[in-house]
């Protein structure tokens, strides 16, 4: 029961601090953080308890040293999995998953089964809830509701636009653009199905397109 209890609690508190990262808008979240730090917690576990049948012997040789080389180690094959896509990063729970990974396989080497077991289903059950329960929390103290622009074409408005709903760590759902006349240089409306981090992040970007010359129409209205 102590076991299970500090795998759970290593699990916990890296939900907490990944659903904070989540609502920043942040790459590494809650399933990332969480799976982090309960593979910190079992090469731990591994190190500290893991060999007590097989102490150091008079040759030197340490086998609690086989877990912080393979928890260094194996973060070079973690970070093959990330890869950079457009302003975010995509890969990096997968690393983060190679390397609890790691640290099962030296629990099962220590012959902690039982730990390694508790470990696999923590880890696919983080994985797995957190996948049906996370888009439900990231609403919560987010701005979502639909960003309505109408303005001439031929000032390359919507580029910056996308960058500046990026970088305040929003992210466009879905987008719709809508042309008046066949004129390069006629009027152009844009709806876009946007997610903030909060309203404030939100008046920001309507308050950035009120300031073109070139838009004739704004508008963003929140959803309940």
């Amino acid at each position: 029961m102590e076991l299970l209890l500090r795998l759970l609690a290593a699990a916990g508190l890296g939900i907490v601090v990944g659903l904070e990262r989540d609502v920043s808008g942040r790459a590494a979240g809650a399933r990332t953080n969480a799976v982090v730090a309960l593979g910190a917690a079992l090469f731990t576990v591994a190190g500290a308890y893991g060999f007590a049948d097989h102490p150091a012997n008079a040759d030197g040789i340490d086998p609690t040293r086989i877990a912080a080389q393979v928890a260094a180690g194996v973060g070079f094959i973690g970070a093959g999995a990330i890869i950079r896509h457009g302003t975010g990063v995509k890969g990096v729970t997968t690393a983060a998953t190679v390397w609890l990974a790691a640290a099962i396989g030296v629990m099962c080497g220590a012959g902690g089964y039982l730990a390694a077991a508790l470990t696999a289903t923590l880890a696919v059950l983080v994985l797995l809830l957190l996948r049906v329960v996370k888009p439900i929390l990231l609403r919560v103290g987010r701005a979502h509701g639909d960003l309505l622009v109408v303005y001439e074409r031929g000032h390359g408005t919507i580029g910056p636009l996308l960058r500046q709903i990026a970088d305040l760590g929003g992210a466009v759902e879905q987008i719709s653009v809508e042309d008046e006349g066949d004129s390069e240089h006629g009027r152009r409306t844009v709806n876009l199905e946007v997610a903030m981090p909060s309203r404030g992040a939100a008046d920001e970007v309507v308050q950035m397109l009120e300031a073109l010359p070139e838009v004739r129409k704004v508008g963003f209205s929140h959803e309940s």
